[in-house]
């Protein structure tokens, strides 16, 4: 067969005759007049168009599933960008979680986070240090009365002692873009304003919780008396940190464009009593 195709290959541009030899029918034996390079030409064609098909088949036909799969590559990037979007949330939970719990707290104890010098002075005068409080009186009894108590000590005596002074000023000058929506999911106001502009706290309070979150952001708590709390989400930058405090009117950061729910340069500001959702309308003078 080999020789047979070498000479058909070296005659290809001849006319070959081909004779059929039949051993059981002698004397009648065929003879057929081909070119061998049409032969060549008409198996390549009929080659290539049998590859053609078989592609075609397997490409429009659940048979090329046995194959490949023109979807795997695409599902594995899905599912790893699934997987990153998984642990992240995981993380902003996790600083939700703690965020509610310190809320939670405060709420339950409706009390001044902060140690003041009054209640200093006092655990000193409880139980068995009455010794060291007379160390103290003596210490004191040295210096001159205006010396004995710092301005600062008389602000955070105060803070908290008072129900906050309702309404305020706007934390944020800028234009309300979104209102108090509660059915939606949306419990707070919306005023959107120029990147980096500073916010203010609205009262005075205690910084309860200041931490960075994947939805909203860099996210700021104050907690004030009378069970009330103001949230201060999509910040750029804080200034406060927590347990520190705060009195009316103080800079508490910038306002950004930060958070995956953000939808441009805004601040989101809640206000929460004893747990409840308050509409901050209600508590601010624009």
């Amino acid at each position: 067969m080999k020789s047979f195709l070498q000479r058909l290959y070296q005659d290809r541009h001849k006319n070959v005759e081909v004779i059929l030899l039949d051993d059981s029918k002698p004397g009648q034996d065929n003879s057929y007049t081909i070119k061998p390079n049409n032969l060549f030409i008409s198996f390549v064609f009929i080659s290539l168009a049998f590859s053609l098909v078989v592609a075609l088949v397997f490409m429009l036909t659940p048979l090329g599933s046995l194959l490949y799969s023109t979807d795997e590559a695409k599902i594995r990037s899905e599912i790893q960008d699934i997987s990153t979007r998984i642990i992240a949330l995981q993380d902003s939970l996790e600083v939700r979680d703690q965020q509610l719990l310190d809320i939670k707290e405060v709420i339950r104890l409706n009390k001044d986070t902060t140690l003041t010098l009054d209640e200093k002075l006092q655990r000193v005068n409880s139980g068995s240090d009455n010794q060291q409080l007379g160390r103290v009186q003596t210490q004191f009894a040295d210096l001159n009365i205006f010396e004995q108590f710092e301005t600062e000590n008389f602000l955070a005596a105060n803070i908290l002692k008072d129900v906050p002074d309702f309404p305020a000023r706007s934390p944020a000058s800028g234009t309300n873009t979104r209102g108090y929506e509660p059915m939606q999911g949306h419990f707070g106001l919306d005023i959107a304003t120029k990147e980096g502009e500073v916010f203010m706290s609205v009262a005075d309070g205690t910084v309860i919780s200041g931490n960075w979150t994947l939805d909203f952001g860099y996210v700021i708590s104050i907690q004030h008396n009378d069970g009330i709390i103001s949230i201060y989400k999509h910040c750029s930058k804080l200034y406060k940190i927590k347990g520190e405090k705060v009195l009316k009117g103080d800079i508490l950061g910038l306002i950004g464009d930060t958070g995956l729910s953000s939808s441009g340069p805004h601040l989101h500001f809640e206000i929460w009593k004893n747990g409840i959702s308050q509409n901050p309308i209600s508590y601010l003078i624009f």
